[in-house]
């Protein structure tokens, strides 16, 4: 079994053996250390770290020695009283939608969790559970993964190393450069967008970080090589100068013109953390945002296109020119200046 098989399977031992030790509770059955060791096959060591993991979770657990047994702390405390809402259960189930287009194992993950959720909880939650699973009235789109087997591998891999501490060696064939180039990096975390994984990470070749698509990973190694995590490194941070993904270059300001046709349509969101809107008389919008790196960006004008003009910087209004007049000759096109 792969390591990263073997530590999931422990997860979830653990958390099946947390559920049942709650259950017991709740059913005010007579449990102790030994007793408990004895059911799961474990240590009465384990099983004293169980309750110390359930109580420092907010569920306030005792020891009767008189008794010689665990029990909740409030003797009219009970789990039937946390009956997963309409909404919470909404919430769930939503979940699995997402879990689905993330790949195979996370949905398997999700549906084994839901299946706790049922049975953990009371008959009228498990019935609204199931009512609200068909009815459908929610639908959470992202872009889903086809054949997360594919990359399995890589992904296994990268949590193993993220787990211990460890550098992994990778080699690596860039999409843009068509360029094969074996890295060293220190993986800081894992990102789904565009029906894709990612990994994050230091590269040592680079001397900086970068972000790796997981199916472009041709080949991985881990390595003895320990490493750890800056701490006032975020994901969130690190991506949000950038448009989406890509981060390039200096900031810079990107002035955007929307004709009133669809000036509603930016207006009703928000696109990005430094965005500014200045409405125009005719109905026509002035958006401005400041980015490391237009890539993304035009990309997004071009779906707005022919509702949207940039304005400056002018490089990048040079750059549009181009790509447009290239698409006109493709359709055979002759476009003036």
């Amino acid at each position: 079994m792969a390591p990263g098989s073997k530590r999931a399977e422990e997860k979830t031992k653990h958390l099946h053996r947390l559920l049942s030790i709650l259950r017991s509770l709740d059913n005010r059955e007579r449990i102790n250390p030994g007793s408990l060791a004895t059911k799961f096959n474990t240590s009465t060591r384990t099983i004293q770290r169980d309750i110390q993991v359930l109580n420092s979770s907010g569920f306030a657990i005792v020891f009767d020695k008189e008794r010689n047994m665990y029990m909740f702390a409030n003797p009219d405390y009970t789990l039937r009283d946390l009956n997963l809402t309409n909404d919470e259960l909404m919430a769930l189930i939503m979940g699995g939608q997402i879990a689905r287009n993330l790949g195979a194992p996370f949905e398997k993950a999700f549906k084994t969790l839901l299946k706790k959720a049922r049975r953990d909880t009371d008959y009228l939650t498990r019935e609204r559970a199931k009512t609200l699973g068909k009815e459908s009235r929610f639908l959470v789109h992202i872009d889903p993964l086809e054949n997360f087997e594919k990359i399995e591998k890589q992904y296994r891999a990268i949590d193993e190393a993220m787990t211990k501490g460890l550098k992994l060696e990778i080699t690596y064939h860039a999409m843009k450069s068509d360029e094969i180039t074996t890295r060293l990096i220190a993986p800081y975390g894992l990102i789904f967008n565009y029906g894709l994984w990612y990994v994050i990470g230091y590269c040592y070749m680079r001397k900086t970080i970068r972000v790796f698509a997981l199916d472009c990973i041709k080949k991985f190694r881990l390595t003895t090589k320990p490493y750890t995590v800056p701490q006032d490194f975020s994901m969130e941070k690190y991506f949000e100068p950038g448009w989406s993904m890509i981060r390039y270059g200096k900031p810079v300001e990107v002035v955007l013109e929307f004709s009133k046709e669809y000036a509603r349509w930016i207006k009703r969101r928000k696109w990005h953390p430094t965005q500014r809107i200045e409405e125009k008389e005719d109905g026509s919008i002035i958006f401005s945002v400041t980015v490391e790196g237009t890539r993304e960006l035009k990309w997004w004008t071009y779906h707005w296109i022919p509702y949207c003009k940039v304005i400056k910087p002018p490089e990048l209004r040079e750059e549009v020119k181009k790509e447009i007049k290239a698409l006109a000759r493709v359709y055979g096109m002759k476009v003036g200046e």
